[in-house]
């Protein structure tokens, strides 16, 4: 492992400071509206079918990523990779279930595989940059896990407590430009890292204006397109992990 440096002290102090404000902060329950989308369309029988429908590109970046794992040039990161791959394909599967059916029940299954992806992803950089070995993704999947179960157990207690689910989805994305800017890559790809952040702040501020957007073009809402630039950040993070040439098939 590698020693502590001042570099690493300041994503230390970052990470202190987000879990210290977290735990200071009042409890945060989960906004009962959260669950009326723009788009309520109905097409072919399926309700909210735009919200469905949109999560099909990340099942598609999920297979693809999954298909790289036997030719990755770097061993190290396999298991952090397969579980990133596996997490976005889960997502597709998730959100679509929660979607078609917008309830503090299903949206579990919405997050569930989210703390998946966004767990892998970090375990991955870390290990990369600032660690320098392998040791990270099993603790960090855990307490993902275990933030979006605590959410539920407490909504479904009445008493719902949305902070460590936050914790786990924005310190990550909080943490990356840091460490991107401040420790040397060795194989990720820094680029394709960098476009996939951005990506998903746009995704981020679509979502946050859901109504609008649909309002303005009048076709798909801001939550719809929110799936569409969240899966092509996806598929950045997929690329940015080096592979090997597919091997050509036997004539």
């Amino acid at each position: 492992m590698r020693a502590p440096n001042r570099r690493t002290a300041v994503l230390l102090l970052i990470a202190a400071a987000a879990v210290i404000a977290t735990l200071l902060h009042g409890r945060v329950p989960q906004d009962p509206a959260y669950h009326l989308f723009a788009d309520t369309r109905a097409i072919a029988g399926v309700a909210n079918f735009w919200d469905v429908f949109s999560n099909l590109p990340f099942l598609l970046v999920g297979v693809y990523g999954l298909t790289r794992v036997p030719r990755l040039k770097e061993p190290r990161c396999k298991s952090a990779y397969t579980a990133l791959s596996l997490g976005v394909l889960l997502v597709s599967l998730g959100s679509a279930y929660y979607h078609h059916d917008p309830s503090t029940a299903t949206l579990l299954w919405d997050r569930l595989p989210m703390t998946v992806a966004f767990m892998a992803l970090f375990s991955m950089l870390l290990e990369e940059r600032v660690i320098g070995e392998a040791r990270s993704l099993r603790p960090l999947l855990a307490v993902g896990v275990a933030a979006a179960v605590y959410w539920y157990w407490t909504e479904t207690r009445g008493a719902g407590d949305l902070r460590p689910y936050i914790l786990v989805q924005f310190l990550p994305i909080v943490l990356m430009p840091f460490i991107l800017m401040m420790f040397p890559a060795e194989y990720l790809n820094n680029k394709l890292l960098v476009s996939a952040l951005i990506l998903y702040a746009a995704a981020k501020v679509c979502e946050s204006f859901d109504r609008q957007v649909l309002a303005s073009i009048g076709v798909l809402s801001g939550h719809t397109i929110k799936h569409l630039l969240s899966a092509a950040a996806a598929l950045g993070l997929v690329e940015a992990v080096p592979a090997g040439p597919r091997l050509a098939s036997p004539s």
